[in-house]
């Protein structure tokens, strides 16, 4: 059995082909807004690297793109790493309604922080680039939880994990725990989203 197709089928499928590489090759275009640009030494070369944060705020969900540059000694800067769930939607329900908004970003001793403001709390991650990747190496969350702070502190390099909660009004410790919990393989940037990255 054979199969014809016509020469405006054709035109058409190239036509769509094309749309979709364009498509592609554009869509970093869309992230219209600068919300963050901040420079320090990543990778331990003395060199100054950039990380960038964009907003497209022609979108209702106000999504944000996350661009890390590695600076090259003749002062360029090479892209090695982008991602577009890094830095949670500002309106993630494409309402006025958020979970997670990006209060901070900065280098620090060589280490990517993020501080994202949640609606009674905010968490911080840490990341460093080491084994040819940028692996998280701390975590922090504060939370207003009913009738007290709670507050975790967690070391992933150390695997050393504190848990406290504390009473508002005293500052009384109401439970102090501490634990040991190194992981064999530490969590990436490429596959961090703020809320999933919780422990």
């Amino acid at each position: 059995m054979r199969f014809y197709v016509s020469q405006n089928c054709f035109i058409f499928l190239l036509v769509f082909l094309m749309n979709i590489t364009l498509h592609s090759q554009v869509k970093t275009d869309y992230y219209n807004k600068m919300v963050y640009k901040i420079y320090g030494d990543l990778n331990k070369d003395n060199l100054d690297d950039m990380v960038v944060v964009k907003e497209n705020n022609n979108d209702k969900h106000n999504p944000y793109l996350l661009e890390i540059f590695f600076q090259n000694k003749n002062g360029s800067y090479q892209n090695v790493f982008s991602s577009t769930k890094a830095v949670m939607e500002k309106f993630p329900y494409g309402d006025a309604r958020t979970e997670a908004v990006l209060e901070d970003l900065q280098i620090k001793n060589g280490v990517l922080i993020f501080r994202n403001q949640l609606l009674k709390g905010n968490f911080v991650h840490k990341f460093r680039y080491q084994n040819g990747d940028f692996e998280l190496i701390g975590y922090t969350f504060n939370n207003a939880s009913a009738g007290y702070i709670e507050h975790i502190d967690y070391n992933l390099s150390t695997g050393d994990k504190t848990e406290k909660h504390t009473a508002y009004e005293t500052d009384k410790v109401l439970k102090l725990t501490k634990t040991k919990n190194k992981l064999s393989v530490l969590p990436k940037l490429k596959d961090f989203s703020p809320l999933e990255f919780s422990y």
